[in-house]
């Protein structure tokens, strides 16, 4: 028999859709702020000649990257097996596959708008280094152009754990908050430094797990209805 599992709120998708407009317009078309923003973000990492975390650094490649990947993989195991292994029909198995979905679906979907979004790396643009010309996601782009870094693939799995909030208790729903904030901005944060991305794609990666998770919350109720939290 399922232990009891306490009452979670049902979110809105209302705040997640706006917030994932307004980072994709602000950011994507020119005159708005958003490339100002990005270009003087940017330029806290480079000196004109290199990124502050040169990309053959072991111990960021650890610490932000195979680390915390890592350790989300080995989450999304257990969470696995703990799913096999309850009731496909009780609450508990609903947490779990819900957690297993999130996880899957915010980095499934980074890694697909990435390929078809057309927007570069900073490492790819002249400015930095590169060979081509800054471009913002709804300016007409060259054949060719590279696609490779709208949304952050690397940080959407840490903003994916944003969904560990609708899957702790309501005691603990805090610590699932900022275990997904705090993994997202720190592997996107990372990926910046070493020009791998602007500010705008962790941002924007940010927007599309909450707005992912949410809507996931309303198909898949992983917490039995109650009274808001």
């Amino acid at each position: 028999m399922d232990s009891p599992i306490p009452s979670a709120e049902r979110p809105s998708l209302l705040w997640p859709s706006l917030a994932l407009v307004a980072v994709v317009v602000f950011f994507g078309f020119p005159g708005l702020g958003g490339e100002t923003i990005d270009l003087w973000f940017q330029g806290l990492f480079w000196d004109g000649k290199a990124w502050l975390i040169p990309h053959d650094s072991l111990w960021g490649k650890w610490l932000a990257y195979d680390g915390p990947k890592a350790l989300i993989i080995l989450l999304a195991v257990v969470t696995l097996v703990r799913a096999l292994g309850a009731t496909f029909t009780g609450r508990v198995s609903r947490l779990f596959w819900f957690t297993l979905l999130c996880l899957a679906t915010v980095t499934v979907m980074a890694t697909q708008l990435r390929a078809i979004s057309q927007m570069a790396t900073p490492l790819a643009l002249k400015m930095y280094g590169g060979t081509w010309e800054h471009l913002l996601l709804f300016e007409v782009k060259p054949s060719g152009y590279p696609s490779n870094a709208f949304p952050a693939g690397h940080a959407s799995g840490g903003f994916a754990l944003l969904c560990l909030y609708w899957s702790l208790p309501k005691a603990r729903r805090a610590w699932g908050l900022w275990l997904g904030l705090g993994f997202g901005l720190w592997m996107g944060l990372y990926q910046v430094a070493r020009g791998e991305h602007f500010l705008s794609h962790t941002l924007a990666t940010a927007a599309l797990a909450w707005w992912v998770c949410v809507g996931l919350v309303h198909c898949i109720r992983p917490q039995p209805d109650g009274p808001p939290a």
